[in-house]
Parts: C-alpha cells; sequence; structure tokens
C-alpha cells in the first residue's frame, strides 16, 4: 500500500483549491442570469452551469491527473484502478442557485485508497471559502476552522436537510423527539448546512438523503475541524445514503435517538 507523503498532498491541496477559484468564474456568470433548466432521471434539476462547471472540473483533473479516477454528479464514475478518485458536484444545492438564494456551493474532493484525503467547500454566493486535507487543519475563509466544544443535546443546535425525506424514514418520530430535546433547530440543506457544524455555529445536522459527492468534501472538512462525520447507523462513509455531522461531542448520543428501538420494528415487520 502506497503512503501518501505530506508534500504530495498539499500539492493536490492547492490544485484542488485554484480549480475550484476558477470553476466560481462559470458558476457566478450564469447565476446572475435567468437559467433554463432538466429534470433528470432521479428527479433533481440541472443547468448550464452545473455542466460547464463540471466539465472544466474534469478537464482539469484530466490534464493534470489522467490516470485518476473521478466521480461527478452529471458525468458519472470513471472507474479504472487508480489509488486517486476525485469527487465533484459542481453546484451542491441546485434549486437554490436556479431561484437565486445564495446558499449553494461547488465542492471538490479526492479519496485515496478509500479514504477522503482533501476537500473543497466554495459558496461565492456568501462569500465563504472552506478547505481542509488530512491532518493539515481545516480553513475557513483561510482561519483554522473548529467545532463547537458544546457536550449535551439540551444546550446544542440541530440543522436538518429536507423534512420530505426525514418524515418518511422509520426513524422520523426519533427524529421529531431528537428536535424536542435540543435547544434550537432550522432546517438548512446542503453544503450550506454543514458549513454550520465545520466553523463551530451549530453541534448536528441530518441529511437524510446525500450521494457520495453531496458529502465527500463536508467528511474531511468536518474532521479536521475536529468533528465526526457518519451515516446515520454510525458507519464510516460516504457511499450510505445519508449523513450525521456533528462537533463530536454529541454524536454518539444524537445515534442512540435516531436509532431507539428500530431494530426490533424491522424484526416486528418482517415476520
Amino acid at each position: 500500500m502506497t503512503k501518501l507523503k505530506k508534500k504530495h498532498l498539499e500539492r493536490l491541496l492547492e490544485f484542488a483549491i485554484k480549480t475550484v477559484k476558477k470553476s466560481n468564474a462559470i458558476t457566478v456568470k450564469y447565476y446572475s442570469r435567468k437559467i433554463k433548466y432538466r429534470v433528470k432521471e432521479n428527479l433533481t434539476p440541472v443547468t448550464i452551469a452545473d455542466v460547464k462547471a463540471e466539465s472544466f472540473i474534469i478537464n482539469r483533473i484530466k490534464d493534470n491527473y489522467p490516470k485518476h479516477s473521478i466521480l461527478a454528479e452529471e458525468h458519472g464514475n470513471s472507474v479504472n484502478e487508480a489509488e486517486f478518485k476525485w469527487i465533484i458536484d459542481p453546484i451542491d444545492g441546485t434549486k437554490n442557485y436556479m431561484r437565486k438564494y445564495p446558499f449553494w456551493g461547488t465542492l471538490l474532493a479526492l479519496e485515496f485508497q478509500g479514504e477522503i484525503v482533501l476537500g473543497v467547500i466554495s459558496m461565492p454566493g456568501i462569500n465563504e471559502f472552506i478547505y481542509a486535507a488530512k491532518g493539515m487543519g481545516c480553513y475557513y475563509n483561510n482561519k483554522r476552522s473548529k467545532v463547537s466544544k458544546i457536550r449535551s443535546i439540551k444546550d446544542s443546535y440541530l440543522i436538518h436537510g429536507g423534512l420530505d425525506y426525514i418524515l418518511t424514514e422509520p426513524y422520523k418520530n426519533n427524529f421529531m423527539n431528537l428536535v424536542y430535546q435540543t435547544y434550537y433547530n432550522r432546517g438548512f440543506g446542503d453544503c450550506h448546512g454543514h458549513s454550520f457544524i465545520i466553523n463551530g455555529r451549530a453541534e448536528m445536522m441530518i441529511d437524510p438523503h446525500v450521494a457520495p459527492y453531496d458529502v465527500a468534501s463536508v467528511k474531511i472538512c468536518v474532521e479536521e475541524s475536529g468533528g465526526r462525520f457518519t451515516d446515520l447507523k454510525g458507519n464510516d462513509t460516504i457511499y450510505g445514503g445519508n449523513a450525521l455531522v456533528t462537533n463530536g461531542r454529541v454524536h454518539d448520543a444524537v445515534l442512540r435517538i435516531l436509532n431507539e428501538n428500530l431494530e426490533t420494528r424491522e424484526i416486528t415487520k418482517e415476520y
């Protein structure tokens, strides 16, 4: 197994930061215009800005790292035997983007031998730029980012994604129990919602429906800020279809509340 050297990781991070900043010129240009969209097979919208920004990023990767594989939201999975895989979401929060809500971002992450080792989150609509690399910390607008130190659920701020997903899940009642136990809750979706955990403005985010490219950058950024990322069952993966992002201190308690009695219910249901 090859070891990733720090200097190599630094060069990769520098490349990722420059690439995302250059792609911002595309997304910002179209953001100021009335933009058309089409609906994909998974019923999510895609705009010309999504496609052009992603194509730009992919071409940059191919020019500089032609042997690396790529997983991109719009172009799919370029699979090979490479140790490195770039994971791209050109516009996370396309529905916000389409309606001129500024809460959207471009996400670029790198997976090395199955582990996310760097990530970039750029939200030009609100002038926020976040990046992190394994063992090098997380930076939020060039300042070191840290999660909050709050340890109790009752003092915690809860951020959540779409209720239309949450309220169809087996844990919906447990989720409401969690809401009642926390100090405050708000529904800020996508990378914008996760950013509240990364820089200590909230303690937990429940994202009920995600693809790997939605959260790959989030995972390394929150971990390098001192927090924790798992799926809603507690598995350390971006491939679980959902995500729990916390300051780490409340993570296990949140998992217990969300999963309380679910196994018993599922077994009873089968019989």
